[in-house]
């Protein structure tokens, strides 16, 4: 017999404990503990949203007005659904632990000897397939609230970007306009010459529903000893703004090797700061925000305000001078709701609107 040879009854001791180790998971499984904390998660998902969103609406955050029906929604459902599920999940957990008694004593008669191989492989086929019957009450229990959960968690992603955009938006170096609503925000690095660069500037890139706006944060290398970082400062300025108006055209792409990083590359009208602009976002999908600037453009996204806009504010910006009272020279620079003055760009002239 070979030196690394198994006996034969250390084997069936071998797969005798094996047996016995299946049998301790499956009573544990039993018990249907991924469920029960399923529904805890989403329960608890579900009593939350409602703050959240009066949370985002006390920070003035002015869109997805659909989010307050949605919650609503939400709650009505999973009162009719509560009851059931915990019910039919106590039933299913008593059930399965019932029928699992007959196999725990088929599997604790267990003898270590050559008469029971043929018995423990039969004990490790039950035990295979009361797991099958175990996944399967799993899954028709998930089939209950399976479709309402999709609906929760895609709106609570929605309400996570919000408080991430306010957190920001709070946060930021620079001011918003009076009136000026924030709509989403993401964290970029600004290629500045369209391939990004170890040096080139990363931070925050802001939608409002006037202007695209790029602040860098980050923190910078201060003092190096022996090439190894041990001071640092946080670095965080304005980079650049634009109006959305001045944006001709946006284009989302997939870059990097493996085409999953996600890039916006912007043209700019004639005398922006930049004729391109390209940002590679983290963590956001670059389609998604193509479509942001392109609904914030054609005021779109006007129709999914909860928070009305100041239609004076509107009406002055409308009705600013296209012409300079002191030097003639034409207007052509946008003039944003919440503006209170203008600067001729040919004399110099401070218009006051």
């Amino acid at each position: 017999m070979a030196a690394d040879a198994v006996n034969p009854i250390e084997e069936i001791r071998q797969e005798i404990n094996s047996a016995r180790s299946n049998l301790s998971k499956l009573i544990s499984d039993c018990r249907l503990s991924t469920i029960i904390d399923e529904v805890s998660a989403l329960d608890t998902n579900i009593a939350n949203m409602g703050l959240r969103i009066t949370k985002i609406r006390d920070r003035k955050y002015a869109f997805n007005k659909i989010s307050e029906q949605l919650g609503i929604e939400y709650k009505k459902q999973w009162v009719a659904k509560k009851g059931l599920i915990q019910n039919q999940t106590t039933i299913e957990s008593n059930n399965l632990r019932l029928g699992l008694r007959p196999l725990e004593t088929r599997v604790a008669a267990l003898q270590v000897n050559m008469g029971s191989a043929s018995l423990v492989k039969m004990a490790q086929n039950e035990l295979d397939n009361y797991e099958t019957r175990i996944n399967a009450s799993e899954s028709m229990l998930r089939n209950l609230y399976d479709d309402l959960k999709a609906e929760v968690e895609k709106l609570d992603k929605q309400l996570d970007l919000v408080e991430y955009t306010l957190d920001n938006s709070d946060a930021a170096s620079f001011g918003f306009l009076p009136g000026e609503s924030v709509v989403m925000a993401v964290k970029a690095v600004w290629a500045r010459d369209g391939k990004e660069k170890k040096d080139d500037p990363e931070g925050v890139l802001f939608l409002t529903d006037q202007r695209f706006i790029f602040e860098q944060k980050e923190e910078i290398a201060t003092k190096k000893v022996l090439f190894v970082t041990t001071e640092r400062e946080l670095v965080q300025k304005l980079q650049f703004e634009t109006p959305v108006v001045s944006i001709e055209s946006v284009k989302a792409t997939k870059q990097g090797l493996f085409k999953n990083e996600d890039w916006i590359e912007l043209v700019l009208a004639t005398g922006s700061f930049s004729r391109e602009v390209s940002l590679h976002l983290d963590g956001q999908d670059s389609a998604e925000w193509q479509k942001l600037i392109n609904r914030v453009k054609t005021k779109e996204i006007d129709a999914d305000r909860a928070i009305a806009l100041d239609m004076a504010a509107v009406e002055k910006a409308k009705t600013a001078p296209t012409q300079c009272p002191n030097c003639g020279g034409a207007i052509t620079k946008p003039v944003l709701r919440g503006m209170d003055t203008i600067t001729c760009e040919f004399c110099g002239n401070v218009i006051r609107l």
